[in-house]
């Protein structure tokens, strides 16, 4: 009997609060990021014994049309961090500032699992660019120095990622809603220009459904 009752609730109710219909949405938020580098692709940026930041804070803003209730086409835009890469060799120290941003474009499903309360899944393609800076140079730093002018930068890369995500979402009301979300970039950069980075990221971010 309790089951039966379950699963009445679940008929009647789950899918009457997920039934958002078709149109647009967008959101955004703030959250943690955190890269794992391929140490050897950074040995020739500077000599000495390199240091590097592995996380720092994020934000990304999205936005979507749902095709039915439980699917949708999503598009982002994610900033995610910037990592200093520091040298030091015999006191002699040299920075750099690792940037990475991703542009995606995703299908995106949600699955009701309570009142007012589901799961969200990301699948898709996933642009993404990084660039290394030199911040500080003691005399160690390796030529080039990633010298950047208008139209072309040494040290920066673009690839093209396959690109997940999953999420939870709360809905304060029928409009608006708060999702927590993990998002996978997979590896940006490259080995011989900017340095290679598996990044990964936490965000709280609100959203508005039209």
């Amino acid at each position: 009997m309790k089951k039966f009752l379950l699963l009445a609730i679940w008929l009647a109710c789950g899918p009457a609060l997920a039934q958002h219909g078709t149109g647009w949405y967008i959101g955004g938020g703030l959250g943690s990021t955190k890269a794992d580098f391929v140490a050897g692709d950074f040995a020739t940026f500077a000599t000495g014994t390199r240091t590097a930041d592995d996380d720092d804070v994020g934000s990304r803003f999205f936005g979507g049309f749902r095709l039915s209730p439980n699917l949708a086409i999503e598009g982002g835009l994610a900033f995610l961090g910037s990592y200093k890469q520091r040298y030091n060799d015999g006191g002699q120290i040299a920075v750099y500032d690792y940037n990475a941003s991703a542009l995606t474009f995703a299908l995106a499903g949600n699955v009701p699992v309570a009142p007012g309360f589901s799961l969200n899944g990301r699948f898709g393609v996933a642009f993404t660019a990084a660039e290394m800076r030199l911040r500080r140079d003691d005399g160690n730093a390796t030529p080039p120095f990633c010298p950047d002018s208008w139209w072309y930068s040494d040290c920066s890369s673009q690839s093209t990622n396959l690109y997940w995500g999953l999420g939870a979402q709360f809905d304060v009301s029928r409009n608006w809603g708060i999702r927590l979300d993990y998002d996978n970039y997979g590896e940006v950069g490259e080995e011989f220009e900017s340095g290679r980075a598996d990044i990964e990221q936490v965000s709280v971010n609100f959203v508005w459904r039209f």
